[in-house]
Order: structure tokens, then C-alpha cells, then sequence
């Protein structure tokens, strides 16, 4: 009896140890096997659907009435297919009105440029004119000095020889008058000279003495004609500025018509045309609904993962409709909104692992249509 009872705990110890033997290596191998439970697979794969970007395209800084549509919803645009057109007949008028303006102007403009070209000649040719009448004046005003001087010595022998009776009244007389005359010619030239010479300096006037030359006097006659002809030069200054503003209007008003055609920004997909023909639409209201092809997609990591994400960074990604591989590009990694948070409590507070969210643009969106769920190992 004894012996059959030690054969009985021999046996249930060996069935034991074979259980915990067996329990071991089932416990090692589910450690460093794949985990196929929801929340291994939950950290292991992150999934987003795919997304594309919608363009609100509006008339920038134009209104009107809409002339016509060019496009229909659901229709596929490329980059500067025209979508809208707007009554252009007012900006026509503009732009008519406008350029024969500057062409007024331009006209304008060679007309003062040609009479300050006019005037400049005319202002070089009396100086000199006038240098050279000055040197006449001069010359004249020598000649009326000499003759007065003559005059003076006749008649101071006059008066001599008239005490002494030599000569009779009537010749005293005449050379008394000529040299009355004769000072009188003398002032004359001498206000003539000064009048032409007006504005010269004591230096130029003592050249004029010493050479008889009268080049290079300032004349305060040219000097008021010179400033005449930067007064037109100011006034040619304000003429071309204000055709250079003109032009600048004009530019405007031919961007503005351009702009009444309303264009595709990028290739895309029509969603929607928010007015009719015959509407009238505001400057900078969105009149067209665009589906871009940038296409992304959005997944949610932890704190310990994120750090395998980096911007520009190239990942794969598999499409589950086809089960395809794609390729993307991360645009950005940002922390996601507290509701995407994982909240834990613990024992003596609170641990919150933060939630990042990492976008992802395709490189060939075309390979798959808005809405598709994607997959990316979190490798």
C-alpha cells in the first residue's frame, strides 16, 4: 500500500513539472511570437483615410454678372482650364478710355520736351547775343569817353581864348555844346551797358575792362530765361509721373480683366458651381467648388512612437480596397486635439500618454480615390 501512493506522487510531481514545462515554452514562444490581439495590432498598424484637399476658387478683387460657365460638377479640370467668365464690357471701356489718356499724355510730354529743346537753344543763342552787344556797349562807351574827354580840352580853350577875345560868343557857344553832348552820349552808353550787363560780377566787369571781352558774364536776363526752363523741366517731371500713374492704372485694369476669367488653379475634380449664368457675383466671393489631387491621409501615434516619424520622411503605405503599396511623403508631425489623448489613472494621480498626429500627402494620388483606408506599419 505504501508503495503504490509513492508511485501515485511520482507520477503527479512528473505531471506537474511536464505542465510547467510545457506552460514555459508556450509563454516563451507567445512573448517573441506576433501578437495578433486588437491592441498589439492597434499599436502595430495605423490606418487613415484618404483625404483631398477642396479649393474655394473665387474672382479676386472683380464682380459682375456671370456671362457664362465653361464647366459642369463632376467634371475633371486641369491647371488654366477657364471655369467662368464675367461680362467684361465695362472693363473694355476702361481700358479704351484710359489708353487714349496716355496717349494724350505722351503727346503732351513730347510737346514740352520739344519747347524746353527750344527754349534751351533760344536761351544759348541770346547770351550770346547779349555778351556780344555788351562788348559793342563797351566799345560805344569807350568812343563817347574819348569823344567826351575831347570835348572837355575844346572847350577848356574856349575859355581861355574867350577872355582874351579871340574866338567870337557863338564858337564858345558851340564847343560849351558839344561837350554837353558829348557827356551826355558818355551817360547814355554808360545806362545802356549797365542795363545789358545786369547780374555781372565786379570780376566779370573788370575782364570786360582789361580785354574787351565780355564770354562767360552772368546776365541776370539768361539766368531768368535758365530758371523758365527748369520750371518746365519740373513741369515735364510731373507730366511723366503722372503717365507713369497711367500706366499703372492701366496695368490694373488689364490684370482686373484677366481676372474675369476665372481659371483652375490645379487639376481637380468640379464639386460644385455656386451661381448661374446671369447672377451676379461679388469681388472675392468663392464661386467654384475644386476637389484637389493632393490627396492625405491622417494617422495617430503615441509619444514613444513619434519619434519614428520625421517631416519629409518617405513612407509605404497599403491600400486595403487593393491591397496595393503606396507611397507618400509626411508633411507635418503636430501634436492631435486632447479628445485623441489616451487617459490613464493611477494608484496616487494621473499619466496621459499625448497623441500625435502625423499627415501624410501621396506622391501619385491618382492611384486612389478619396475615402480609401490606408494602412502604415509602425515599423
Amino acid at each position: 500500500m505504501r508503495k503504490f501512493h509513492l508511485n501515485t506522487d511520482r507520477r503527479s510531481v512528473r505531471l506537474i513539472i511536464i505542465m510547467l514545462i510545457l506552460l514555459s515554452i508556450s509563454s516563451f514562444l507567445i512573448y517573441i511570437g506576433s501578437r495578433g490581439d486588437a491592441t498589439s495590432v492597434a499599436q502595430r498598424i495605423k490606418s487613415g483615410v484618404l483625404t483631398a484637399d477642396e479649393v474655394n476658387i473665387a474672382f479676386e478683387n472683380v464682380g459682375g454678372r456671370l456671362l457664362s460657365r465653361k464647366v459642369k460638377e463632376s467634371d475633371f479640370v486641369k491647371k488654366g482650364q477657364v471655369l467662368m467668365v464675367l461680362d467684361d464690357k465695362d472693363t473694355s471701356l476702361s481700358i479704351q478710355k484710359l489708353q487714349a489718356q496716355i496717349q494724350a499724355q505722351e503727346a503732351s510730354i513730347r510737346q514740352q520736351q520739344e519747347a524746353i529743346k527750344i527754349q534751351t537753344q533760344d536761351c544759348r543763342l541770346q547770351e550770346i547775343s547779349q555778351w556780344r552787344q555788351i562788348e559793342q556797349f563797351y566799345a560805344a562807351l569807350k568812343a563817347a569817353q574819348s569823344a567826351e574827354k575831347l570835348a572837355k580840352v575844346e572847350f577848356g580853350r574856349s575859355k581861355q581864348l574867350i577872355n582874351s577875345k579871340s574866338i567870337s560868343k557863338s564858337a564858345y557857344d558851340t564847343n560849351e555844346s558839344a561837350q554837353s553832348q558829348a557827356t551826355q552820349a558818355r551817360i547814355q552808353a554808360q545806362r545802356q551797358l549797365d542795363s545789358i550787363s545786369l547780374g555781372a560780377t565786379p570780376e566779370q566787369k573788370e575782364k570786360l575792362r582789361t580785354t574787351g571781352s565780355a564770354e562767360g558774364m552772368t546776365l541776370t536776363a539768361i539766368e531768368n530765361t535758365r530758371a523758365n526752363i527748369k520750371n518746365m523741366d519740373n513741369t515735364l517731371s510731373e507730366m511723366k509721373a503722372r503717365l507713369k500713374e497711367l500706366n499703372t492704372e492701366l496695368e490694373i485694369l488689364n490684370l482686373n480683366y484677366e481676372r474675369l476669367t476665372l481659371r483652375a488653379p490645379e487639376d481637380g475634380k468640379i464639386l460644385k458651381l455656386l451661381y448661374q449664368e446671369g447672377e451676379m457675383i461679388s469681388p472675392n466671393a468663392p464661386a467654384v467648388l475644386l476637389e484637389s489631387s493632393r490627396k492625405y491621409f491622417d494617422i495617430y501615434v503615441n509619444e514613444k512612437q513619434v519619434l519614428n516619424y520625421k517631416e519629409n520622411q518617405k513612407v509605404t503605405a497599403n491600400v486595403i480596397a487593393t491591397d496595393e503599396e503606396v507611397s507618400g511623403i509626411i508633411r507635418f508631425v503636430t501634436a492631435a486635439p486632447s479628445f485623441a489623448d489616451l487617459r490613464m489613472t493611477r494608484e496616487h494621480g494621473q499619466a496621459d500618454l499625448t497623441m500625435f498626429k502625423v499627415r501624410v500627402y501621396l506622391e501619385k494620388p491618382e492611384s486612389c480615390l478619396a475615402g480609401m483606408t490606408l494602412e502604415v506599419e509602425n515599423d
